[in-house]
C-alpha cells in the first residue's frame, strides 16, 4: 500500500511466506544463517554466496522437452546461473509464478531463433511492459476503516504489467503442450498465440476498450496488430502460423482456444492476487496463506491420450483455483470502492477519441505512458500522480428502475452508472472423473458449488457512482 495521507495503522504486515513455497522460508533463513557463520570467520566472498542461494547453473534445470524453457524449484533457495556470461546469477530475468512449486528462465537475447525471442522482443510485443494489468484499482477498503478515515493513493498501486502475464501464459502453454507430447512444431503456433493473446490490448487497458468496445476489443485487433508489424506473414514462413487459426484459437475456440483461457485465467489471478494479498489483508491474502501452492493447479492439466481434449485431473485444487479467483472478483475486480476511478482515463478519453485527437491506431500501438502524457498536455489539472477514491460514493441497487430513480434525485452529481450481471465461476471446466470428462459441477459438492454461485451473486448488481 502507498498511502500519501496520514492515516491510522490498521495494516498488518504481510507475512515473509506469502506468495512462497511452504518450504521456502526454512530452507533461506537455514542458508542466511550458514552465510552469517561464513562472514564471522572471514570468509566474506563464501559468506556473501551464501546470502544469494545456492549456486545452481541452468544445465542442471533443463528439460529435453521444452529446451527453451528451464523450471526453477520454488522450495528453497537458489542463485540460478547462465551459461552463457560466465555463470551470472540470471537476477531479474526470473520468471515468478506466485502460490506454485515453481518459476521459470527463457533465455529471450542469446538465441535470436528461439521462439520465444520472435516475440517477446518484438515492437508490438515490448509495448505491454508499459501497460499496466489492473489500471487505476486500488486496494478494497477494509471494513474497521471508520467513515474518517481517509486515505489517497499513488499511482498505479499494483505495479504489474501486460507483458509478465503474456510471457507467463506461453510458458506455461509450452510445458503444458511439450509434457503432453506436442512436437515443437505442433506447438510453435500455439505458443506464439499465446504470447501475443494480450499484444493489441489498447493503452490505458481494459477501462480505455470501453471508449469503443467493438473497436478497440484486444480479440478483434488481434491480427491487425500481427499484420500491421509483419509478424504474421514472417511467423507464417519461420513456423507454419496460420492467422485465421490464431484469431479463432484467441477467441477461445476449440480445444487450444479453450486451454489457452484456461492458462490465461491460471496466470492472472496468481499475478493479481499476489500484489493484492502484498498491500491488503483480506480474504485474497487469508486464502492464499492456507493454500500457498494454490497455482499448482496448471500441472493437473492432462490430455487424452488422442491428444482431442483436455482435463484437470485433481477436481479439488481446481475448486480451490476458482474461489481464489471469485474471491479475486469480489475484493477486487468488482468491488466498488475499488473500482472508483476505474473509468477515470475513459472519460478523459472519449472526447479525444471521438473529435481524432487520439486514434485506434494511436492506442494499438502506444503505451500508458503516452496516453498519460496526451492527457496531462489537454488536462493538466486532471492526470495526477496520487488518486482519491473518496471522491466518489457509490450505492448498490437491486434493479435498474431504483438505480435511475436515485439518478433523478442526484441529477448532475452522477459521475457514472453500470450493470454487473457477474462473472463465470468456471464450474463448467473440465475435470477427469473416472477416466471420463465431466464438468467440475458434476464433480464437486454442492456446498462447494453454492459457494462459488454465493460469490458470483454478491458481485451483481447496478450500481451509481456519484461526487461528495
Amino acid at each position: 500500500m502507498n498511502p500519501v495521507s496520514r492515516s491510522p495503522k490498521i495494516e498488518s504486515r504481510v507475512p515473509f511466506n506469502f506468495g512462497h513455497h511452504p518450504d521456502f522460508e526454512k530452507n533461506y533463513k537455514r542458508r542466511i544463517r550458514h552465510a552469517r557463520r561464513q562472514i564471522k570467520k572471514g570468509q566474506l566472498e563464501k559468506g556473501l554466496s551464501g546470502v544469494l542461494g545456492e549456486d545452481t547453473p541452468l544445465s542442471k534445470l533443463a528439460d529435453p522437452r521444452h529446451p527453451e524453457v528451464f523450471i526453477i524449484p520454488r522450495d528453497r533457495h537458489l542463485c540460478v546461473l547462465d551459461g552463457w556470461d560466465n555463470g551470472s546469477p540470471i537476477g531479474f530475468e526470473r520468471t515468478i509464478l506466485p502460490f506454485s512449486s515453481t518459476d521459470f528462465y527463457v533465455e529471450l537475447d542469446e538465441n535470436k531463433k528461439s521462439l520465444f525471442h520472435q516475440f517477446a522482443r518484438s515492437e508490438a510485443f515490448s509495448r505491454l511492459g508499459q501497460i499496466n494489468q489492473l489500471g487505476y484499482l486500488v486496494p478494497p477498503r477494509p471494513a474497521e476503516w471508520d467513515e474518517n478515515t481517509h486515505v489517497t493513493y499513488l499511482l498505479p498501486q499494483f505495479l504489474h504489467n501486460r507483458w509478465l502475464h503474456s510471457l507467463s501464459v506461453a510458458i506455461l502453454m509450452e510445458i503444458i503442450l511439450a509434457r503432453n507430447g506436442f512436437s515443437e512444431k505442433e506447438r510453435a503456433p500455439i505458443i506464439l498465440t499465446a504470447g501475443c493473446h494480450d499484444i493489441a490490448m489498447p493503452a490505458g487497458g481494459d477501462s480505455i476498450k470501453r471508449v469503443d468496445p467493438e473497436n478497440l476489443n484486444e480479440e478483434t485487433n488481434f491480427g491487425w496488430v500481427l499484420e500491421r508489424y509483419g509478424l504474421a506473414e514472417r511467423w507464417a514462413k519461420q513456423f507454419g502460423f496460420d492467422l485465421t487459426l490464431a484469431q479463432s484459437w484467441v477467441r477461445n475456440e476449440g480445444v487450444f482456444g479453450q486451454l489457452l483461457d484456461v492458462i490465461d485465467k491460471i496466470c492472472y489471478t496468481a499475478l493479481d492476487c499476489y500484489h493484492l494479498g502484498t498491500v491488503r489483508a483480506g480474504k485474497v491474502r487469508s486464502f492464499c496463506l492456507e493454500h500457498p501452492l494454490v497455482i499448482d493447479v496448471w500441472q493437473d492439466i492432462q490430455f487424452t491420450p488422442d491428444r482431442s481434449n483436455f482435463a484437470f485431473t485433481k477436481p479439488e485444487r481446481l475448486f480451490y483455483l476458482l474461489l481464489l479467483r471469485a474471491y479475486e472478483f469480489q475484493e477486487l475486480l468488482f468491488n466498488p470502492y475499488s473500482r472508483t476511478l476505474d473509468l477515470f482515463l475513459k472519460k478523459l478519453v472519449q472526447p479525444l477519441y471521438e473529435d481524432g485527437t487520439i486514434t485506434k491506431e494511436h492506442l494499438l500501438t502506444q503505451h500508458d505512458d503516452w496516453l498519460h502524457g496526451v492527457l496531462s498536455a489537454r488536462y493538466p489539472d486532471k492526470i495526477k500522480p496520487i488518486i482519491d477514491p473518496e471522491e466518489l460514493s457509490w450505492k448498490k441497487f437491486e434493479t435498474s428502475r431504483e438505480q435511475e430513480e436515485f439518478c433523478a434525485q442526484l441529477g448532475d452529481k452522477i459521475e457514472r452508472k453500470e450493470h454487473i450481471a457477474g462473472f463465470n465461476p468456471g464450474l463448467d471446466w473440465p475435470v477427469f472423473d473416472q477416466k471420463k470428462i465431466a464438468p467440475l459441477r458434476e464433480v464437486i459438492s454442492r456446498d462447494e458449488i453454492e459457494q462459488l454461485e454465493g460469490i458470483v451473486a454478491s458481485t451483481r448488481g447496478y450500481y451509481v457512482y456519484y461526487r461528495t
